[in-house]
């Protein structure tokens, strides 16, 4: 008998001791842009990856802004941008219109000049900001809205 109870705590370690952890894995994706001498428009920080929310003023039942900055450089001439398409957010079939602004210049489906050669040479960093256009009737519809403002930048020779 007392044989029999001296092995069983003896057994338990065996066991266990024969029970290995399961290892964990993990990877971390890692991402690195580093751009041309000749041309580029890239995001002050890393705002640009993440969803940006189009602050409410319920004080006054109209949008706030969203406001950024972007660089951009082009040793080849000037830098000119457009909308892909018509920035909106939309809720079912409720839809709220936007503005784009970078710089100076008011983005449209158009192409235009944001920077001429002479301030695109040195590179700058401007201001990036989106606003919603007040509806005709005045009022916002109230909804969950959602977006994708798609930009395309150019630069060519002068």
């Amino acid at each position: 008998m007392k044989r029999s109870l001296l092995a069983l705590p003896l057994a338990l370690m065996v066991t266990g001791s024969a029970f290995a952890v399961d290892p964990i894995d993990k990877q971390v994706m890692v991402t690195a842009v580093v751009p041309t001498a000749a041309f580029y428009v890239e995001p002050v920080s890393d705002w640009m990856n993440d969803p940006q929310e189009l602050p409410w003023n319920p004080t006054r039942s109209t949008f706030g802004e969203i406001r950024h900055q972007l660089q951009a450089k082009s040793s080849v001439g000037p830098i000119t941008g457009y909308l892909l398409n018509a920035p909106v957010l939309t809720s079912g079939l409720d839809a709220i219109d936007l503005n784009v602004r970078v710089g100076t210049t008011d983005l449209e489906t158009t192409s235009k000049e944001i920077l001429t050669a002479a301030q695109a040479l040195p590179g700058t960093t401007m201001d990036f900001v989106i606003t919603a256009k007040t509806p005709a009737n005045g009022t916002f519809t109230p909804g969950n809205y959602q977006g994708l403002v798609s930009m395309m930048f150019e630069t060519d020779t002068p």
